[in-house]
């Protein structure tokens, strides 16, 4: 048995081994440490032995390390592999035989950037290991660029004051770049990359490294007091001179060792990265925080908010740095989220990193240590601060925020529901059906513990002796995921105890389970609707406290998810529970999915239905939701016509006429007594006639006159005689009807009137239509007769 003393590590899906003899084996890798690897491939005829390197590369970025010796340890069946083709793979162990450093290095490396399960205690360890590795390695590099440094700071120091003999004061500034030199070369693999990269991507590293002690000298300058005397000229002058040597030293290097600088072949060429784009409300709302974070430091700073003078100026300069720094570490871009929340927030603080050492290069620069040091460094740290609740809202957002889309059409309904045939009526169930165990007993067990009236609600309308058990699902969940894994064998009753307000699509939801019953089946389900929700309120607290209780409510569960971009950022934090919904909305969209509401009941501030699968879902193309809504209705000869009104009753409520004409009986006026498909807001337009200015278009369209018969729907053209029916056919309906002329009470009474006006249009148009108007602008105007 194989002991092992070094960590198994899974390498990237690109990361392949090529072991290299008198003939060639390449494989994928399956696991790798810095003792061996093991790799899966397919065999040939010839056994792999004689091997005694391999080379390790990756497919997409052009990695590779070259002749690591190695033996192998076993090559045996791999059985838990297997080919398209049914050939079986071999799994190869290998263990590395003693390396040199610079495959010490290369294998290091690999393990840190191209393997996944690594621990971040690990990850540290090896990055450490590969430094001191790098610094061994190339210590001739390290002293060489150790004398440029000390001729570049010693030249510009004899240049500007004739001398070499240093003060204390520039004894501590040589210290400082020393310190932060030998910092940056460790830590950013200065020599390595420079010697495993192209010329131009080393000129990079060095731009980079240079750059980065510019910015470090300076910062420090800035906050140590006793380095604040020294020379901008020869500290900004020193650095310039070292870029220049070590820029001219690596080009010599290079006309003279071309063939060695990319020997290890470890240039990583960055895949193509998916196009980003800047996220402007986010970079709006981070510059108000950048003046938030400022007024914080200034408080903690004196106690107060009065600014002292010129610090509008060092506001400027802090908005200029905070764009540029923002800007190079990629802080608004979308691509950032789409990660995760620590990708995100670690452009924040590369931003904040670089906003600090701007402000200390400029700070120091133009000599401006005038302001106060601890509210300027102060001001990065504070924005950090806010920007980590701030980002991770955005995260959400960006991520749990996705709205997705409900099905709303027909096509959509295709996807889930087969939609065959011409008539939406679904066909009896014909035939004996076996009962070997009604659901009954075991249903009214189950509840018992639940509430025993929904289970004497559930047994008055469905008959469940002759339900059997193994046809039944009693559920409690708001994933349609569950839904979607029930037994694909029709059910006869479905029961789900959690409420519907916390499914995130309803129509998906009921068309799931609408997959799932037999017809004829029975759903039964629960709601919190927004008179629950109020009755709730009103019955817990006192009025007023309830009242505003309740109003905070509606704001956040039934407002907020309807409004644009705000609708997001709700559904990102609440992944959209607990919406406030209303009974006509979800009945409605019962009745669209293919259901009937057989009945319904309040239980403990939840209103609990019984809805039965009789039809296919709704051939309707386009249901209505937004405020203007399109009402399919009979026209001049028959036609069907689309008229637009204000939406004045809650979404879905279309789908709802048959279950209206069941239950409510037609007050004066010809309209639906106790309408609950009407808001509290509708009303109101009704009876101001808002509602109807867009039938105007209507109107200008033709499908409409000014005056005549209303254009009504098929279920409620059904209540009119047939004499009536073929008469309304002859005309066009129109905007104002002759209602308000006559004023009828009742239904039969709303027909008289109707007939009389189309007899009397037909034998003379104009004088009908003078004297209809005439009348019903006298009702309108002087008697105040409104829709009800």
């Amino acid at each position: 048995m194989e002991i092992r003393r070094h960590t198994r590590l899974l390498a990237q899906d690109d990361s392949y081994a090529e072991l290299k003899g008198e003939e060639t084996r390449i494989g994928k890798i399956c696991d790798i440490s810095s003792g061996g690897l093991a790799f899966c491939y397919l065999p040939k005829e010839k056994d792999v032995d004689g091997f005694k390197q391999v080379d390790i590369y990756l497919t997409t970025n052009g990695f590779r390390l070259s002749d690591l010796p190695c033996t192998i340890v076993y090559d045996e069946k791999d059985a838990s592999n297997g080919s398209s083709n049914g050939d079986t793979y071999r799994r190869c162990g290998l263990r590395f035989g003693e390396m040199a450093d610079e495959h010490k290095t290369g294998l290091n490396y690999f393990l840190s950037h191209f393997t996944i399960g690594l621990e971040k205690g690990r990850q540290l360890r090896t990055r450490v290991k590969n430094i001191f590795i790098s610094a061994r390695q190339y210590a001739v590099p390290l002293f060489i660029d150790f004398l440029l440094l000390s001729i570049a700071l010693l030249g510009v120091q004899l240049a500007k004051r004739q001398t070499i003999e240093l003060s204390v004061l520039y004894l501590k500034l040589f210290a400082v770049f020393y310190l932060f030199w030998l910092a940056i070369s460790l830590i950013m693999e200065k020599y390595r990359k420079m010697f495993q990269k192209t010329f131009s991507e080393s000129i990079v590293v060095i731009l980079k490294s240079n750059i980065a002690m510019v910015y470090l000298v300076s910062f420090s300058v800035v906050l140590w007091s006793p380095l604040a005397r020294v020379s901008r000229m020869q500290t900004f002058g020193a650095c310039a001179a070292f870029l220049l040597l070590e820029l001219a030293a690596f080009s010599l290097y290079y006309l003279f060792h071309k063939q060695s600088i990319n020997g290890l072949k470890m240039s990583v060429k960055k895949e193509p990265t998916p196009s980003s784009t800047l996220s402007y409300p986010l970079m709006f709302i981070d510059g108000g925080l950048v003046f938030v974070a400022f007024m914080v430091m200034n408080y903690i700073k004196r106690g107060s908010l009065s600014l002292p003078p010129m610090y509008d100026h060092a506001i400027l300069l802090l908005y200029v740095i905070w764009m540029g720094s923002a800007l190079i570490a990629k802080k608004f871009n979308t691509s950032g989220f789409r990660t995760s929340y620590t990708a995100a927030i670690s452009h924040c603080i590369k931003a904040a990193i670089f906003m600090g050492a701007g402000l200390g290069v400029i700070i120091f620069a133009l000599r401006m240590f005038y302001y106060s040091r601890i509210q300027l460094f102060g001001t990065p740290a504070v924005l950090v601060g806010f920007e980590l609740v701030l980002f991770y809202l955005y995260y959400l957002y960006s991520t749990r925020g996705r709205l997705g889309s409900d099905i709303e059409t027909r096509a959509g309904v295709r996807e889930i529901i087969d939609l065959n045939g011409a008539s939406r009526d679904l066909p009896e169930e014909h035939g004996d059906c076996r009962i070997s165990e009604p659901v009954e007993t075991k249903l009214r067990h189950a509840l018992e513990f639940f509430d025993p009236k929904l289970f004497k609600f559930i047994k008055g309308a469905i008959n469940l002796k002759k339900i059997d058990r193994c046809d039944t699902a009693l559920l409690s969940t708001d994933e349609i995921a569950e839904i979607e894994s029930l037994d694909p064998i029709g059910h006869r009753l479905l029961v789900n105890l959690h409420k519907t307000n916390d499914v995130r699509w309803f129509n998906r939801y009921f068309l799931q389970i609408y997959r799932k019953m037999e017809n004829r089946g029975y759903f039964v389900g629960k709601v919190h609707t927004i008179d629950t929700h109020k009755k709730q309120y009103y019955e817990k607290y006192p009025k007023y406290v309830a009242g505003l209780f309740y109003g905070i409510n509606f704001i956040w569960c039934r407002v907020f998810p309807k409004l644009p971009y705000i609708q997001k950022l709700y559904f990102a934090l609440t992944k959209g529970r607990n919406r406030m919904v209303s009974k006509a909305e979800v009945y409605g969209r019962l009745y669209f999915s293919g259901f009937r509401v057989v009945d319904d009941l309040e239980i403990g501030n939840r209103l609990f239905f019984i809805a039965q699968k009789v039809k296919m879902p709704s051939f309707n193309t386009n249901p209505t939701y937004g405020p203007i809504v399109r009402l399919k209705r009979i026209g001049f000869e028959r036609k069907m016509i689309t008229v637009y009104k204000f939406r004045t009753m809650y979404p879905y409520a279309e789908f709802l006429q048959e279950y209206v004409f069941e239950r409510n009986n037609l007050q004066i006026g010809g309209k639906f007594k106790d309408d609950f498909r009407v808001t509290d807001w509708g009303k109101f337009m009704r009876a101001t006639w808002l509602d109807e200015l867009p039938m105007i278009y209507n109107w200008l369209k033709g499908d409409l006159k000014f005056f005549g018969i209303r254009p009504l729907s098929r279920q409620y053209l059904g209540l009119y005689t047939d004499e009536l029916k073929e008469l309304r056919t002859r005309v066009v309906p129109g905007l104002i009807p002759p209602f308000y002329a006559d004023l009828p009470k009742t239904l039969s009474e709303i027909i008289d009137s109707e007939l009389r006006y189309i007899k009397a249009y037909l034998r003379a148009p104009v004088r009908t239509q003078l004297s209809y108007l005439w009348q019903s602008s006298v009702n309108i105007i002087f008697k105040g007769e409104r829709s009800r």
